[in-house]
């Protein structure tokens, strides 16, 4: 039927779940596809009921159009007579919380994964110890938010890519939403790691003790689980050894940083190194990662000596230029604009040297931490507040929400700027920013593209900063000349 693709049957891969099948149960199916784009035929298409669209209003056109004749359901009503009686059906309870289940019957897993999860960190301590273990000999694959469009892929999507990779582990972005939308479902964790909880996603979560239940859900799936011990992680250490679990826990006194290099202690040893990776607060996203690699049989030696050479992942604490130092940052919560804020500040030249602030808030997500974010950023000498990603919320009304944190003698005093357009604010601090001067452009990081209304439109903090950098640079050997 298809020369050199492994099949199984529609009853395969509902093994183990509870089922209801209508036509061939024994029909062979060569792939598992939930987006009705990319099903082809030979696939089985699992419709999925979701916030906006019901894919089971699909069956119709994939079945002519497409040619796909299995499919797995939890609904039956306004399926046409002719596809029904033509096509192999398997109705379940939720599509939705057996995809990665069904995912799993039909791909297996021939990989083991380290999951990662935490407010701020993720991308960081993926890239740590999935490049760490590459440069110790160990094949280790990437996935997470800048690698991927989803933070945290749909199950069938991260099985797909472990059974058709080399790999033999991989290292993965774990988000809250994930857990609770069921897209780490069928995915077995050998390590899962909690790098601490901060304000973000309360517009989904509601508080914050959604927000951590849903974190800790994904750790009681990992055979070992690695925590730090902030507020939120105590109390993690505190369940999960009650239930049994194999936990490993530190606290941020045990991490030094001094001169760019750090000190580990663990276990009576000091571990120390001089990483490429910008940042103090990088600190518990190595302790992590250290943890996990020596849990894995390597030493002090060959883990500090891989750390020092590893670049960090695009968008975080990044370089873009020097002379004004030019920084572009992930971002976008109250605590990780604090701590990108911190380290600038200790990166400043002398006295004279003043630091840019260039930043706003996705629209359409947690209004409550935009006040917070506009106070805290006035720990800088100048803010220029602009939007982020408004999505289908005003600009304008997201500005009014950051300034409502910033009293009034701040905003009369000439260091705060408001200009809704991005580039227009990233120009404005280029052009006002010394050589010595540094500039800190965050919310976006890696991010290729900004969201306005329903349009995704081309944008790059770091490309703009050098766009303006660039115009800069002539303005001024054209005064020169004149």
């Amino acid at each position: 039927m298809w020369s050199g693709t492994a099949t199984k049957s529609l009853k395969e891969v509902l093994a183990g779940i509870e089922a209801e099948f209508f036509g061939d149960p024994e029909i062979k199916i060569r792939g598992i596809e939930y987006d009705s784009r990319k099903v082809r035929e030979g696939h089985a298409f699992v419709a999925i009921k979701g916030s906006k669209t019901d894919s089971h209003n699909l069956i119709k056109d994939i079945f002519f159009t497409k040619n796909v004749k299995a499919f797995i359901v939890e609904d039956l009503r306004n399926i046409p007579k002719y596809v029904f009686e033509n096509s192999s059906f398997a109705k379940v309870k939720s599509t939705r919380e057996n995809l990665g289940k069904i995912a799993r019957n039909f791909y297996g897993q021939k990989t083991k994964v380290i999951g990662i999860t935490g407010t701020k960190g993720k991308s960081t301590t993926v890239k740590i110890t999935a490049k760490s273990l590459s440069l110790l000999g160990r094949r280790c694959g990437i996935l997470g938010s800048v690698w991927w469009k989803l933070t945290t892929p749909e199950a069938p999507d991260t099985l797909k890519i472990m059974s058709e990779s080399y790999f033999e582990m991989f290292a993965m972005e774990v988000t809250s939403i994930s857990v609770v939308q069921k897209r780490i479902e069928g995915i077995d964790f050998e390590y899962g790691a909690f790098l601490g909880l901060g304000r973000d996603h309360l517009d989904f979560h509601k508080t914050m003790e959604n927000y951590f239940y849903a974190k800790l859900e994904f750790l009681r799936r990992a055979k070992k689980v690695v925590v730090f011990e902030d507020e939120w992680g105590k109390k993690a250490v505190e369940i999960l050894k009650g239930e049994g679990k194999e936990v490993f826990s530190f606290q941020k006194s045990q991490i030094d940083y001094k001169d760019g290099k750090f000190i580990l202690h663990l276990n009576g040893e000091r571990a120390m190194f001089r990483p490429k990776i910008l940042g103090s607060f990088n600190g518990i996203n190595y302790m992590t990662a250290y943890i996990i690699l020596g849990d894995l049989g390597f030493s002090k030696d060959e883990i500090c000596n891989a750390f020092e050479e590893i670049e960090g992942p695009p968008g975080r604490m990044e370089i873009v230029s020097y002379n004004p130092l030019s920084i572009v940052d992930y971002s976008h919560t109250p605590e990780s604009l604090s701590s990108a804020i911190d380290e600038c500040l200790k990166l400043k030249k002398d006295q004279n040297s003043r630091l840019f602030v260039v930043f706003g808030c996705g629209g359409e997500r947690d209004r409550g931490k935009r006040p917070e974010m506009g106070k805290i950023s006035l720990k800088a000498d100048f803010v220029i507040i602009t939007s982020d990603n408004p999505r289908g919320e005003n600009p304008d009304e997201i500005i009014k929400d950051i300034i409502s944190g910033i009293d009034e003698e701040s905003l009369k005093s000439g260091k705060v700027f408001v200009e809704p357009d991005r580039k227009r604010a990233i120009f404005f601090a280029v052009e006002r920013a010394d050589e010595n001067d540094i500039i800190l452009v965050a919310g976006k990081g890696h991010e290729e593209y900004q969201i306005i209304g329903n349009k995704v439109i081309s944008f790059s903090d770091r490309r703009t900063i050098l766009e303006a950098l660039e115009k800069k640079h002539k303005n001024k050997k054209k005064s020169i000349i004149l």
